[in-house]
């Protein structure tokens, strides 16, 4: 069994960008090659032996929930947190809500990755106290990139708002939004800088600042490269089309 037993993931938003797809159902319902983001995602968690399941749900909450449990009620300890104003907070709150369940450390997952499951596994495997789950940036990706030093740890961190006009992709990795977080961090840094976010009602912040912070304070994070293991990050209607390619190749390549 691993060292950490419990997984959150963050499941609460709507999915704007995918349009008329996320009208009756949350994004994570969204199907790739019929099976759907969630499903992919926790089937992956739980075959790496991880059988604690947070999921913090919030958009169409109770078809997520019915839909979750009806597939692995049996297979793992699932518990649901709703985030009843997800539609004005931004994911640090939906974070926040699950802390009681973060003490001994945890993975954290969002639910729009469709991936192999090397993915987790690998993740799950590395004895590294915390991780960054990452793969090299193409002009494909947008969002959070790092920079890793000679050993593969995370030297520099850097979120959209650093990305100004003539940022510099080159020798940089793209996140997953896959992490692991110690027991050590979570209890000297992060629960306290969390909380300290949502006492000052900034409830639209990222749970990235926070890991950006710890890693500008000292914490080691180690970039765990994603190799030959496939995965997709779903946000539009294209990156919808671009998931079911990749999957689809790989299904029938096996």
């Amino acid at each position: 069994m691993p060292t950490i037993e419990t997984a959150i993931i963050l499941a609460a938003g709507r999915g704007r960008r995918l349009l008329e797809l996320s009208l009756e159902k949350p994004k994570p319902m969204t199907a790739i090659n019929n099976v759907t983001i969630i499903e992919n995602l926790i089937d992956k968690i739980v075959n790496s032996n991880i059988k604690r399941v947070i999921v913090v749900i919030g958009y169409h909450a109770d078809k997520l929930k019915k839909h979750i449990s009806e597939q692995f009620s049996e297979k793992a300890e699932l518990i649901f947190i709703e985030n009843e104003i997800y539609e004005t907070t931004n994911n640090i709150y939906s974070l926040y809500l699950a802390k009681e369940y973060m003490n001994n450390g945890f993975y954290l997952f969002e639910a729009d990755v469709f991936c192999e499951n090397g993915i987790v596994k690998d993740l799950v495997d590395n004895k590294n106290e915390n991780i960054i789950c990452i793969d090299g940036f193409t002009d494909e990706m947008n969002g959070t990139v790092v920079e890793l030093n000679e050993n593969s740890f995370v030297k520099q961190m850097f979120l959209n708002k650093d990305q100004s006009e003539g940022f510099e992709f080159r020798n940089k990795f793209k996140t997953l939004n896959f992490y692991k977080l110690s027991k050590k961090l979570v209890k000297d840094f992060f629960i306290d800088r969390m909380e300290s976010n949502i006492n000052s009602k900034n409830v639209n912040s990222y749970y990235e600042w926070i890991i950006q912070e710890a890693i500008n304070s000292g914490y080691l994070f180690y970039g765990q490269k994603a190799g030959n293991n496939k995965w997709w990050e779903i946000d539009t209607y294209e990156d919808l089309l671009k998931a079911e390619a990749i999957f689809k190749e790989l299904k029938e390549r096996n």
